[in-house]
């Protein structure tokens, strides 16, 4: 009775992981993984699965922020291939994700990621991050 509640509130509820391999891209490459969900305590509505793209800028100077860092978003994928995940079910779903000729190479000051975001419905939504190099 409470298993519904508690996964609502993001207590016990779905995780999201992203896996990625390999993990190293060159600008216009695809990116290929996998997002695994994995139910809680009680079944979930899902309104879809986000993926965004981000680029992680450190030490650079912008007249429009106090910050020497920012995240500047690229690229955005929603996923609707799941509308419900059962309690303790696995569910498993490729997805692919392509670069840009000119995105930018990783460096000590840049960093791509993809952060992934399960969207449920009256909930928490879980996240997961995962960085990406780019030669």
């Amino acid at each position: 009775m409470f298993e519904k509640f508690f996964s609502s509130i993001g207590f016990e509820g779905a995780e999201v992981k992203t896996t990625i391999n390999p993990s190293t891209f060159s600008p216009g490459d695809s990116v290929n993984g996998l997002v695994t969900v994995k139910g809680g305590q009680g079944d979930q509505e899902i309104a879809g699965i986000q993926l965004t793209l981000f680029v992680f800028h450190d030490n650079e100077v912008r007249s429009d922020s106090d910050f020497s860092y920012y995240d500047e978003e690229l690229k955005q994928v929603v996923l609707k291939d799941m509308t419900e995940i059962k309690a303790n079910e696995k569910k498993e779903i490729p997805f692919t994700m392509h670069l840009s000729e000119k995105h930018p190479r990783s460096s000590s000051v840049i960093q791509t990621y993809i952060q992934t975001k399960l969207l449920v419905h009256n909930g928490v939504d879980p996240e997961d991050k995962d960085i990406i190099t780019i030669k």
